[in-house]
């Protein structure tokens, strides 16, 4: 009921709390095992007595409280034939009361005990004993109330669910169900009750809604129900049509296709014809399909959608005014890893939240054309990497990529981020993502350090070192700077064994190069007059000559005088000898290469 923060022990009982604001005083008495309710003084403004042990409330036991505007009685112990005639007389200014969950049966109270409270706004006697009688003719006497919280009979069968009694409370415009025991909401259940604009039944286990069941309430701007079981879809197309002569602004319809009945196509087709601006559809069970829902026919008015905890495996919208749109908790991983799940070229979509369901990879264009997107829910899912295009996000501020297997980004993403955070407030969640501390991802560390602003919940990340310990990052700088260091030692260790290693390869090769140099020159030589040498027009397939004759020039005389002709002549062979067959003004390497190389035989 209230801030204890400026409560005080009251002067009158030690076992209340006081606060006082001007003239008058605001009680605090909660928890505090009272039996019996005290006497409080006349200028208590607020009374909180809940969870307690009272048992009864005997006749003018707040008589003297003038300017009482809240009594707080929920979680004790009373019953209907403990609370008697006149308990609340004299609380003629009383705004709200709360007796929820005790052990009170609205039908059993005394007639008339709602009498005095004649400017009573809030009744809250939720979680008490249902009866199987209306209460309309004990709750009708509180003319002025606006908001009720009350349990509803368990007679399904009964045309109104309140009787003639409530059609007193011309002003009732909100109604809240607890325990109930309601499972068909006929034509005649709101009889007397079209007035409301506010209905929550969320806690009655529907199972049918007859047609016409809504269509008279004109003023009904919020309706949340929770079905116990739904085997038909044609139940929600019976909602829809009674909405279409509403005022319905926010439609909630909890576990509408339990049983796996298909969701039709064409569910919000009469929805066209309200100004309805919030719905959810959740907590249900779809069947398992390879068909993607298709949404066309969303109403221009609609704002906010909400899909969560659907199991839905494939989802496409036209949404071109849509705001803000849940779809965490279902299966579409699969599905975004090559669709996105907008098909209008245009939105005015706000935030999405795509939290669990199960996604390891998205596609590049899945936020095209988002321009407007601020929040982005990715939390809870199992993405390694950003592979989704950001260009488009050019009013992003909070991106939750919180609870994946996230442990840096590549340079490709940083160089992105870093573009919106130049032109946007974003904001980034990468809490309970185990990110990683090496040489590899110190650019990314340095970079997140440079932008701590704009990391959310920084002091709980955690860090994973090469060695297997991990740290959180409370103090990033220093772990940043001891990275940085460790990674420079090894740089340095890195470059100087290759510089070694170079080096003896270096060293290994020119002493190669230098056992074997005349064998390398000639394989040079040989190499080189293959292609550039002069070649006669006619020359032997194989050898030019038979035997390639190297002399000295002592021997020069008796080698060209008397040797070679008589062998020539002699054999019928052609000797190679440098004065008569070397090439003129080709290099002497050149042409002795060359003639190895064209003779079958070289001699010495």
């Amino acid at each position: 009921m209230n801030d204890l923060t400026y409560f005080h022990q009251c002067s009158f009982d030690f076992k209340c709390k006081c606060k006082k604001e001007k003239q008058f005083i605001y009680v605090d008495c909660s928890s505090q095992e009272i039996a019996v309710i005290p006497r409080f003084p006349s200028n208590v403004k607020t009374l909180n007595l809940s969870n307690n042990m009272i048992r009864s409330i005997k006749d003018y036991t707040f008589d003297n409280l003038a300017y009482l505007i809240d009594l707080d009685l929920a979680g004790n112990n009373l019953q209907a034939e403990r609370v008697e005639r006149y308990a609340f007389e004299g609380l003629n200014q009383l705004r709200r009361l709360t007796v929820a969950n005790n052990d009170i049966a609205v039908i059993h109270l005394p007639e008339g005990i709602f009498k005095p409270l004649e400017f009573l706004l809030y009744l809250n006697i939720r979680h008490n004993a249902i009866t199987d009688n209306p209460q309309g003719k004990i709750i009708g006497d509180l003319r002025t109330l606006e908001t009720l919280e009350v349990d509803i009979i368990m007679e399904p069968y009964i045309d109104s669910l309140f009787g003639e009694g409530v059609s007193l409370l011309v002003r009732l415009t909100r109604l809240v169900s607890g325990l109930c025991g309601v499972y068909t909401l006929g034509r005649m259940s709101f009889e007397y009750l079209e007035q409301l604009e506010h209905i929550d039944i969320s806690s009655c286990p529907i199972t049918s809604i007859m047609l016409g069941a809504f269509s008279n309430m004109n003023h009904l701007k919020y309706l949340k129900i929770r079905f116990r079981k739904q085997y038909h879809s044609s139940i929600v197309d019976q909602i829809f049509q009674d909405l279409q002569t509403t005022s319905i602004d926010t439609l909630i319809l909890e576990r509408t296709f339990f049983t796996a009945v298909m969701f039709p196509y064409d569910v919000f087709y009469y929805l066209n014809n309200t100004s309805i601006r919030s719905l959810q559809i959740t907590d249900n069970i779809f069947p398992p399909t390879n068909r993607t829902y298709i949404f066309r026919y969303l109403p221009t008015s609609l704002r906010h959608l909400d899909f969560s905890n659907d199991g839905l495996r494939q989802l496409s919208i036209y949404m071109p005014y849509l705001l803000s749109m849940n779809l965490r908790n279902n299966s579409l991983g699969r599905f975004l890893v090559g669709h996105s799940y907008m098909l209008s070229s245009k939105t005015d979509l706000q935030s999405v939240d795509i939290s669990m369901n199960n996604i390891h990879y998205l596609t590049f264009a899945l936020f095209h054309n988002n321009v407007r997107l601020e929040v982005i829910n990715l939390s809870q899912n199992h993405l390694i990497d950003i592979t989704f295009d950001t260009s488009h996000l050019l009013s992003i501020q909070i991106l939750d990529l919180s609870d994946n297997s996230i442990t840096h980004f590549n340079e490709t993403i940083i160089n992105a981020f870093t573009t919106l955070f130049k032109a946007t407030d974003l904001k980034i969640d990468l809490t309970n993502n185990m990110l990683e501390c090496s040489c590899n991802t110190v650019k990314f560390l340095r970079w997140v350090l440079d932008h701590n602003k704009r990391f959310l919940n920084q002091e709980r990340y955690m860090c994973k070192f090469e060695n297997g310990n991990i740290a959180d990052l409370t103090s990033l700088k220093e772990t940043v700077n001891q990275i940085q260091k460790e990674c420079s030692s090894y740089t340095t260790l890195i470059v100087c064994v290759s510089v070694g290693i170079f080096a003896a390869i270096l060293v290994l090769c020119s002493g190669l190069i230098y056992r074997h140099r005349w064998t390398l020159r000639y394989m040079y030589y040989t190499t080189k007059s293959k292609y550039y040498r002069y070649k006669p027009v006619e020359m032997d397939d194989i050898y030019s000559f038979n035997a390639f004759v190297s002399y000295s020039d002592k021997e020069k005389d008796f080698i060209i005088n008397e040797w070679i002709p008589n062998i020539e002549q002699a054999c019928d062979i052609k000797l190679c000898i440098h004065q008569r067959d070397f090439l003129p003004g080709e290099d002497i390497t050149v042409n002795i290469t060359n003639a190895i190389r064209e003779s079958k035989k070289t001699m010495c």
